[in-house]
């Protein structure tokens, strides 16, 4: 071993802890504490100007919902491809992301057909990685049957993919977004909460009565740190939020991803856990281009490659430590120490 070598290695040690250094983690606190996922958007159609690729919505058709602005480094692709499902897959596995909290859209839709292919690709293909669903306000005369809705998804995601579905509280989650057509009243909150002992259920969004704040929207004038939902320790984050182009009239949230949001919020994410208080973080989103919080590697309307919330994503789940901190420096001391006595056998004779 050259004098070199040895001084690659000790650099190398100290690159490799030193981002560590940074959090200040909390003792006794490693990688399987925390899981860490994301929502995952399976509604695109293949074409751009169909579907969700800025198509129109079929019962709306002047409304700008489905208007993108950024370009998937995929290109325009169908949700449905199955060659595209394990390139995403890869990505997530890349990641160490550990679920996917899947958008469906009802019975029989583009989105469930598209969940069944991912469901049987991560079963067959054994990809580490718990999926979920999170029921969204399919049927705009806001009238559910949650006790329908609970057998079709115990019957075709549950039952037949036990070993890969996401457990809450030892019971298979089902997520609901908190759409005012669905859960903008008690009793379809009672209803949803009471329909099926199967289930763990949640309520999901930005509203009062969610159980999980996924991400801030309405109603904020800036973006305001991610709230811990501490009955489950779950906690959201968001790398950006911009819906300009819908014609909404919310308020962006770091539009050109030069503010720290995200930073800002792992950060905050990292330092609950560091005290024990997450369980769960849930990343909103992989691929919701409408709102432009999308992680997934695509290119902004300049042109230009986006590639920062992806590593970023990448950076922040490799912080966390895999063993307890209190040996992180140790560790580190005893590897430098190895470097050098075998430098100094090696050149003292």
């Amino acid at each position: 071993m050259g004098r070199k070598t040895v001084f690659v290695m000790v650099f190398l040690i100290v690159i490799c802890t030193s981002s560590i250094f940074l959090i200040k983690p909390g003792s006794g606190f490693t990688l399987d504490d925390v899981k860490v996922g994301l929502y995952y958007y399976v509604w695109y159609e293949g074409v751009h100007g169909e579907g969700h690729w800025n198509g129109i919505p079929p019962d709306k058709p002047e409304s700008l919902d489905w208007k993108i602005v950024d370009t998937p480094i995929l290109g325009f692709y169908n949700s449905q491809d199955p060659t595209l499902i394990r390139h995403q897959l890869e990505w997530f596995k890349e990641l160490h992301i550990d679920f996917l909290i899947i958008s469906w859209w009802g019975p029989y839709s583009f989105p469930d057909n598209t969940t069944k292919t991912v469901f049987s690709i991560v079963e067959q293909e054994d990809y580490p990685i718990k999926l979920a669903i999170m029921v969204e306000a399919y049927n705009w005369s806001g009238l559910y049957n949650f006790e329908t809705i609970y057998d079709y998804i115990y019957d075709t995601y549950v039952s037949p993919y036990e070993s890969i579905y996401m457990k809450l509280s030892d019971l298979p989650l089902v997520c609901f977004f908190n759409d005012e057509n669905m859960t903008g009243n008690e009793a379809q909150r009672i209803a949803i909460n009471s329909s099926d002992t199967r289930f763990t259920p949640r309520i999901v969004g930005h509203n009062d009565y969610v159980d999980w704040w996924g991400w801030p929207v309405a109603g904020y004038s800036e973006a305001p740190e991610p709230i811990l939902c501490e009955e489950d320790g779950y906690i959201g984050i968001l790398p950006r939020y911009d819906d300009r182009h819908l014609g909404w009239g919310n308020p962006p949230y770091d539009a050109n991803l030069t503010e720290g949001l995200y930073d800002k919020q792992w950060n905050k994410a990292i330092t609950l856990a560091n005290e024990s208080k997450v369980n769960y973080v849930g990343i909103y989103s992989w691929n919701e281009y409408h709102e432009r919080s999308q992680i997934e590697p695509h290119i902004n309307p300049d042109g230009k490659y986006v590639l920062s919330p992806f590593c970023k994503t990448y950076h922040y789940i490799q912080i966390i430590p895999e063993f307890p901190s209190f040996l992180i420096l140790p560790l580190f001391m005893i590897a430098t120490l190895t470097a050098v006595i075998v430098y100094k056998r090696k050149y003292s004779k």
